[in-house]
């Protein structure tokens, strides 16, 4: 077993992330960087990096010389995401099941053992992160660095962060949503084709969800910001 080594950024990162899709950074709040800076131990320049990741990735918004918070979705972000996900992430799957390998299969099953460990001991935070790595992994696995750049701000992170904001609101069987994503290693395993089929078919599902959770938070359209409630 390899230990992964982690920059301070990308610790940095991880952190604020978990308190993003924990709920204690609420959608709107800015985000301080000499407060960060003070309670992480780092370095101002490393929170600035970490928060222009985060940007990059669509958690925060990040504007030049002036503020950074944390982002919000109205209905019709999310729409236009999966809109665009559902075009690249079957491209990802594609590439990834024509190198599919032993180590592959290994890296991502590491992120759907961490999203059933988190639904068994109900923790959604621990879940959303692992699911959004577990797609973040397949970009990666495409081989293709401008598909992933591409595909950045429209991993997981928009769905996790709805269904992490609302688990009253979405009644989702969480150890089912960790086993959907091991049959998606299952379908790469059968080959490009095959990848592509079980992508499209839980993206279509994934956004059904997110619907849901959006119509009963009262979301009723785009013009509405998703104002998250805890």
């Amino acid at each position: 077993m390899k230990i992964e080594v982690l920059s301070k950024t990308e610790q940095v990162r991880r952190a604020i992330l978990v308190e993003i899709l924990s709920g204690r950074l609420r959608p709107g709040e800015r985000l301080l960087e000499a407060q960060l800076s003070k309670e992480l131990g780092v370095s101002q320049a490393t929170v600035n990096a970490a928060l222009q990741d985060l940007h990059n990735q669509g958690l925060v918004t990040k504007l030049l010389n002036r503020s950074t918070n944390v982002r919000r979705y109205t209905l019709d972000d999310i729409e236009r995401i999966f809109a665009v996900r559902a075009l690249l992430e079957p491209s990802a799957a594609a590439a990834a099941a024509a190198s599919w390998s032993a180590k592959a299969e290994a890296g991502l099953a590491v992120q759907v053992e961490a999203m059933r460990r988190a639904a068994r001991a109900r923790d959604l935070a621990g879940f959303c992160i692992a699911d959004y790595e577990f797609h973040q992994e397949i970009y990666r696995l495409s081989g293709n660095p401008f598909l992933a750049g591409a595909a950045e701000a429209i991993a997981a992170a928009p769905f996790a962060y709805v269904l992490c904001d609302h688990p009253h609101a979405l009644p989702t069987d969480y150890a089912a949503l960790a086993e959907d994503h091991q049959e998606i290693i299952a379908a790469f395993g059968q080959g490009p084709r095959e990848a592509v089929r079980a992508t499209r078919s839980r993206i279509e599902q994934w956004l059904g969800h997110s619907r849901r959770a959006l119509k009963s938070a009262g979301v009723k359209s785009g013009k509405r910001v998703l104002e998250l409630q805890s």
